[in-house]
């Protein structure tokens, strides 16, 4: 078993600590506070968050056992974050496309029957380049295709054009909802539920996490990680081997 406690001591700074300990409580407050106002992003840990798609209309998408993700960066990492932690739990097989290298697409166009393939291509902005760039290349758009779901806001862009143009399954990104914190929304949950998790509870044990007393490791690795950010003693490479074993 891993030392939750391994980092030495003799590598923080007492002082900032203290400080982060406190800062720490303040943020977890306002989160707590902001959690039911629907145009706040930590809306998302919210029971009563309504996401922007109905579980039944994707049941139809449950019979494929290979799906590609196509995005960049929030688009796509909270969706590979969920798989990474917990695909030992997941039967099927997921692919994640976030980047130009066309070895690499050579390599899915190989690997992958494309009739039997679901795609899951997600931009919030509708227009990202490199997301626009491998859904053609891929040349899988096809009329009212039905392996086919877009993730994007609702307005004047390629992505949705797109959706609409052939006419393919569409779920809208929230606005409000940037990137970076979008793993808990449509962004994230769609792969989730797709990979044959149980998303409702999946968001609950969260929900009941953040309500609970007991973040004591969250806590102390959070404010480990940030003293040593600040005092800028160790190389960012050397951060993340420390932290590795955290997990």
């Amino acid at each position: 078993m891993k030392n939750k406690n391994f980092i030495p001591i003799k590598y923080l700074d007492k002082r900032i600590s203290n400080k982060l300990n406190l800062d720490f409580e303040i943020i977890l407050k306002k989160i707590n506070k902001k959690i039911e106002d629907a145009q706040s992003i930590f809306n998302l840990f919210s029971k009563n968050y309504k996401f922007n798609f109905n579980i039944k209309d994707l049941k139809r998408f449950e019979k494929y056992n290979s799906i590609l993700i196509i995005g960049m960066g929030g688009s796509i990492l909270g969706a590979e974050a969920i798989y990474q932690f917990l695909k030992k739990k997941i039967d099927k097989n997921i692919y994640f496309l976030d980047d130009l290298d066309e070895e690499n697409i050579n390599k899915l166009k190989k690997q992958l029957m494309f009739k039997k393939t679901l795609f899951v291509v997600i931009s919030k902005s509708g227009n990202t380049i490199e997301t626009l760039s491998n859904l053609f290349h891929l040349k899988i758009l096809k009329n009212k295709a039905k392996n086919i779901i877009v993730i994007s806001e609702k307005k004047n862009n390629v992505l949705y054009n797109l959706s609409k143009q052939y006419k393919l399954f569409y779920i809208e990104h929230k606005k409000h909802i940037g990137g970076r914190y979008s793993v808990l929304s449509e962004v994230g949950i769609v792969p989730a539920y797709l990979m044959g998790l149980d998303v409702i509870n999946f968001r609950k044990k969260i929900r009941e996490f953040l309500k609970s007393e007991n973040k004591t490791l969250l806590k102390e690795n959070t404010v480990k990680l940030a003293n040593l950010i600040i005092q800028k003693k160790i190389l960012k490479s050397n951060i993340i081997k420390l932290f590795t074993a955290i997990r």
